[in-house]
C-alpha cells in the first residue's frame, strides 16, 4: 500500500509543479506576481507540520498514559513528518521573501516563530539521540514531545498575530480565510495541493512508523530471549559464553 500510495504522490507532485507554472496565472497584486505560485507548495505544508506535530504530542500522551511503546514509535514519527514539513516551509517562505521582500530572511515575526519551532523538535530529536536505553528514551521523549506539542498553538496562530507583533509583519493576512483572497485558479489548486500533501505526510509517517514499530518488536523479543523468557524466538540474538557444553554421551553420539 505504501509502495502504491507514494508513485500516485510522486505522479501527482510532478502533475503539481505542472499546474503551478503552466495553469495557474501570476498574481496581479504581488510584487512578483510569478512566485504566489509558491504558496501551492509553502501553505500545506505549513498547516500540516501544525498537524502532524499535534499528532506527535497526542501519541506521547498516550504512551505517558499508557506505556505502549508502539506509542513512542509513532509520536516520533509523527514528530519526524512534521519535521520535514516544517523545513519546506521555512525553506519555500524564504524564497518567496526573496522574491517579494528583497531578502530570504528579515526575521519576520513567522519566519521567527517557525525558527523557534524548528529549534524545538530539533532539542527534541538531539534527547531521542542521546539516551541509549529504550525505555528511558521513551519516557523522556514523550514528557518533551507533549511540551512541544503546546507550543505549537501559540508559536504559528497566536503570537504572529498579536496586535504588536502582527503589524510590523510582511507577511499575507487572512488571504486564504477571505472569500476574495485567492481566485479560482489559486483555490482550485491549493486544495489539489492539500490533498497531495496529506497523502504524502501519512505515506511518509505510516512507513516511518511501521520501522519504529519494528525497532519495538525486535527489542522486546531481545529481551525475551536474554531473559529465558519461555515465549522467546527460537533463533539467537546473543550468542552466550555461558552455555553448558554437550553431555558427554551426547558428543560421543555426535562423534
Amino acid at each position: 500500500m505504501n509502495k502504491s500510495l507514494l508513485w500516485v504522490v510522486g505522479a501527482g507532485m510532478i502533475g503539481l509543479v505542472a499546474l503551478a507554472f503552466f495553469w495557474m496565472p501570476p498574481a496581479g497584486d504581488f510584487v512578483s506576481p510569478d512566485s504566489a505560485r509558491i504558496i501551492l507548495f509553502h501553505v500545506p505544508a505549513a498547516i500540516l507540520c501544525v498537524v502532524a506535530f499535534l499528532a506527535g504530542g497526542w501519541f506521547a500522551w498516550r504512551f505517558l498514559k499508557r506505556r505502549d511503546p508502539m506509542d513512542d514509535a509513532r509520536s516520533a514519527a509523527a514528530n519526524e513528518v512534521g519535521f520535514l514539513l516544517a523545513i519546506i516551509t521555512t525553506t519555500t517562505g524564504m524564497v518567496f521573501a526573496q522574491q517579494q521582500w528583497g531578502a530570504a530572511w528579515s526575521w519576520d515575526p513567522r519566519q521567527t516563530s517557525i525558527l523557534i519551532q524548528l529549534l524545538i523538535y530539533a532539542a527534541y530529536f538531539a534527547l531521542r539521540g542521546s539516551l541509549e536505553d529504550p525505555r528511558q528514551r521513551a519516557s523522556f521523549s514523550a514528557g518533551y514531545a507533549v511540551f512541544a506539542a503546546l507550543t505549537v498553538p501559540f508559536l504559528i496562530f497566536v503570537l504572529p498575530r498579536l496586535p504588536a507583533i502582527a503589524n510590523s509583519s510582511l507577511h499575507p493576512k487572512d488571504t486564504l480565510w477571505t472569500r476574495d483572497g485567492l481566485d479560482g485558479y489559486y483555490r482550485a489548486g491549493l486544495y489539489s495541493a492539500f490533498v497531495l500533501y496529506g497523502m504524502l505526510s501519512f505515506a511518509l509517517y505510516r512507513m516511518r512508523a511501521q520501522i519504529g514499530c519494528l525497532e519495538v518488536s525486535i527489542r522486546e523479543l531481545a529481551d525475551r530471549f536474554n531473559a529465558h523468557h519461555r515465549d522467546r524466538v527460537g533463533w539467537n540474538l546473543v550468542v552466550s559464553d555461558e552455555a553448558e557444553p554437550p553431555a558427554e554421551g551426547a558428543a560421543e553420539k555426535s562423534g
